[in-house]
């Protein structure tokens, strides 16, 4: 066995178990190329883990970094981990890398891909920034077309796949249970309400009360169709949010990533606004999924077409009954074909030393 860093996070208990997930699965997809090793958890969101583990990246074969989105304009914004880490650390001490399941960033969900590719290339910026990766990246692997059509833009060679966070499940075992008698309905983060209507800005306290009324509006709608539904929140934002319109009983949370995938293996059917719900559902073989966008970062699920994709905004409780009805469940041959896909590109881009 040998030390591998994998950059995402090293937390289990917070309110966006997404980069937890997408660690999970890259682990399960290496793992499947190299056997059983052992991670070396570091935190993508500061230097810390870098510093502490500092004998054992530079040492080790190479680095794991997954975790979206990684790819936008950052003239808009920018994080420590999209420039200071390349440059401090992985650049600095030649490490080799590689960049996982790269995702776009961008805040609304109505702007196309050649739009966004126009956007971010603009920003000299950007374009230095995301070029500072290509030297230690031994490969790039994307989950959406905006990072891909962007890569391809500036001529960076990358492979379109689906998100890692769909095997989470079986790195940790998680099967779907033999009886699966829930539909879940998964809210987004309490941040994604609308923020406008008619043309005015919501005030805070009314975009809460909005929020609470169209997912109480689809918890009833699914409920008087017959479906045993359990909203399943992943923060505690949209949980205290809800205690008011759900009853209690239909009303789920748990901060703790692991037992919340358990949760989703008893469900035969999620409609979620959460990318990082819809994709490790459609993981645990058998489950019908309806992905809610609330931004273009949802448009990862279109590599998958069983999942349907609709925007939160233009849902409602009718479309949601008419759209429910056309999933069709995950397919075990469909998620093979994709992980052989990964371990095809895994395999081609390892070190010499491995061959």
């Amino acid at each position: 066995m040998m030390h591998i860093p994998l950059i995402t996070t090293t937390g289990r208990t917070h309110s966006n178990p997404g980069d937890t997930f997408i660690g999970v699965g890259l682990q399960y997809l290496f793992e499947r190329v190299l056997g059983p090793q052992v991670w070396v958890l570091i935190d993508r969101f500061n230097p810390n883990g870098f510093r502490k583990h500092e004998e054992l990246v530079r040492n080790a074969p190479f680095l794991v970094y997954g975790g979206m989105p990684q790819y936008n304009n950052y003239n808009d914004w920018k994080h420590w981990y999209d420039d200071a880490m390349w440059r401090d650390f992985i650049v600095r001490w030649r490490r080799k890398i590689f960049t996982m399941a790269g995702g776009a960033g961008f805040s609304h969900p109505n702007i196309n891909i050649n739009e966004y590719v126009a956007h971010c290339i603009r920003s000299k910026k950007t374009q230095r920034i995301i070029r500072q990766r290509v030297g230690p990246s031994l490969c790039f692997t994307v989950r959406d077309a905006y990072a891909h059509a962007l890569l391809n833009a500036l001529n960076i060679p990358n492979t379109y796949l689906p998100c890692p966070s769909i095997w989470a499940a079986k790195m940790w075992q998680i099967e779907p249970m033999n009886v699966r008698p829930y539909l879940l309905l998964v809210p987004p983060a309490l941040r994604h309400a609308a923020k406008r209507a008619d043309g005015k800005r919501v005030p805070r306290r009314r975009r809460r009360e909005l929020f609470a009324s169209q997912w109480r509006s689809f918890y009833i709608a699914l409920k008087e169709n017959g479906h045993n539904v359990k909203a399943n929140c992943h923060g505690y934002s949209e949980y205290t949010a809800l205690r008011d319109a759900i009853p209690q009983e239909d009303l789920w949370y748990h901060g703790d990533s692991y037992t919340l995938l358990r949760q989703y293996s008893l469900a035969h059917t999620v409609v979620s606004a959460r990318l990082h719900g819809s994709l490790p559902a459609y993981g645990l073989v058998g489950t019908r999924v309806l992905n809610l966008s609330v931004d273009v970062r949802g448009t990862a699920v279109e590599v998958l077409p069983k999942i349907q994709n609709l925007q939160v905004g233009n849902a409602n409780a009718d479309v949601l009954l008419t759209e429910i009805a056309k999933l069709e469940p995950s397919d075990p041959a469909d998620l093979h074909s994709w992980e052989k896909k990964y371990q095809d590109v895994i395999r081609s881009a390892l070190p010499n030393t491995f061959e």
